[in-house]
């Protein structure tokens, strides 16, 4: 198969060299042909311009006319015989009836031919014209005529030779141009295939086509490039989830690491002390129960808040006071944390909402509390807002939007979460209630979480 400039050069070049060729024959025999016939009325000119008539002897007025001319002259009758001539004694000469120039004028009152002349020994052009019983004929060599015409037809023969070397220049540069947008075009392709996206497009100066090639090409670089950037983008995402899915799992296996240890150790010795005492025995047990039930709450975190993210969980709303639930959260805390002060304020507020999920709620509001705040605190209750507020580290403004994303004690291990699922479970339920959770903190000095009630009326 040729190659693209080779297919252009030939499909141009050698067209264009066979129509000079062509236009040279044909333009040869066209004005070869029409020199011809300027002669030729030329002859016709002088022969109606100069009025012979046939006097006893008018061979030196034929021979001045051929003189002042330079046309052979010639003077026959109505039967072919040479009765004068400028160039030659016409005794002895041949009879002209039959020649064709004498047979058109015989019929058409004018004749002309283009033929050798036996007497002259050279190509002449010849016209005839009858007057009267006689006719006159004049004739003229072609050998002038060429002479005359090969000056005009070299002329014309340089001009096509300018044309056909411009249109070899034309074509030559033209072919040049295609090779070095065709070898820009390769290397903007092989820029791509090596990943190269930011290399400048090829520079096309030839064709449309080409330079439509070579737009194509930018866009194809331009989105891989951007398609690499997502890909980057996406591996990076992915690194990221990889480690962060590797610091969940080792988050939550140190969260039931050691109540299953503690369940282990209690249980064996049970197990392999039969003369332990009641006392420790109850103890122990109640130790293997409560470690057991704090499994079971990590569990049910889990698979809570794997139903909020999969969007799979629906509020049952029901009327109750939530003052009342308050009460119940609270002396459950107080079970669980004797040592700490709890202090609440509250009113009877009755409400609209999923009762086990604002139970969850509070739960979770005032256990964080608890954990993170060695000192007292404050739960709060109104007709429009709870609040629960600690004396504890504080949270940093800045992450006050990552605290309640799943899992953020993975993420930050500053800011201990449990498993990191408590604070997303509450602002989830919050908003199937169509309520938000509110945050004020300052490091060092406590926090206070909270929401309205104004939704839940």
């Amino acid at each position: 198969m040729l190659r693209l400039n080779q297919r252009y050069f030939r499909s141009l070049t050698l067209p264009f060299v066979l129509l000079l060729i062509a236009l040279t024959v044909v333009g040869y025999y066209l004005l070869r042909g029409m020199e011809v016939d300027n002669y030729r009325t030329m002859l016709r000119n002088h022969i109606t311009q100069y009025t012979l008539t046939p006097p006893s002897d008018v061979s030196p007025a034929l021979v001045a006319l051929h003189r002042q001319t330079g046309v052979r002259v010639t003077l026959i009758d109505a039967n072919g015989v040479v009765t004068a001539e400028s160039n030659r004694d016409p005794k002895g000469m041949e009879n002209h009836r039959n020649r064709p120039e004498i047979i058109q004028a015989r019929s058409n009152g004018w004749g002309s031919a283009v033929r050798h002349s036996a007497t002259l020994d050279r190509d002449m052009l010849y016209v005839a014209h009858k007057i009267g019983d006689q006719y006159v004929r004049m004739a003229f060599p072609l050998s002038t005529i060429h002479e005359k015409f090969l000056p005009l037809w070299l002329k014309i023969m340089g001009l096509f030779g300018l044309a056909l070397v411009a249109a070899i220049w034309i074509a030559t540069r033209t072919n040049r141009l295609i090779r070095s947008d065709v070898h820009r075009i390769n290397t903007s392709l092989d820029h791509l295939l090596a990943k190269e996206y930011n290399q400048t497009a090829a520079r096309v100066e030839c064709c449309d086509e080409l330079h439509a090639i070579a737009r194509q090409i930018t866009k194809v670089a331009a989105k891989l490039k951007k398609r690499d950037r997502q890909k980057a983008k996406y591996t990076k995402k992915l690194k990221r989830l990889t480690q962060q899915q590797g610091e969940i799992i080792s988050a939550i296996s140190h969260e039931f690491k050691n109540p299953v240890a503690a369940i282990i150790g209690y249980a064996t010795t049970v197990h392999d002390d039969p003369e332990l005492s009641p006392q420790l025995r109850s103890k122990f047990l109640e130790k293997v129960i409560n470690n057991s039930q704090r499994i079971n709450d990590m569990i049910d975190r889990l698979s809570l808040a794997i139903k909020f993210e999969n969007n799979t969980l629906e509020p049952r709303m029901e009327s109750f006071d939530l003052s009342h639930l308050l009460d119940e959260v609270v002396d459950s805390l107080r079970q669980k944390y004797p040592d700490r002060t709890l202090k609440i304020e509250t009113e009877s507020t009755p409400v609209t909402a999923d009762r086990m999920m604002m139970a969850q709620v509070l739960s979770n509001l005032i256990d964080n509390a608890l954990k993170y705040s060695e000192d007292e605190v404050r739960v709060r209750l109104t007709q429009t807002a709870l609040e629960v507020t600690d004396q504890g580290i504080g949270i940093a403004p800045d992450s006050f939007s990552k605290i309640t994303q799943r899992f953020y004690r993975a993420d930050t291990q500053s800011w201990d979460n449990s498993i990191g699922v408590g604070l997303f479970i509450v602002a989830y339920i919050l908003q199937l209630h169509r309520t938000e959770l509110t945050i004020e903190s300052t490091p060092g000095q406590g926090s206070t979480f909270g929401f309205l009630l104004s939704s839940l009326k």
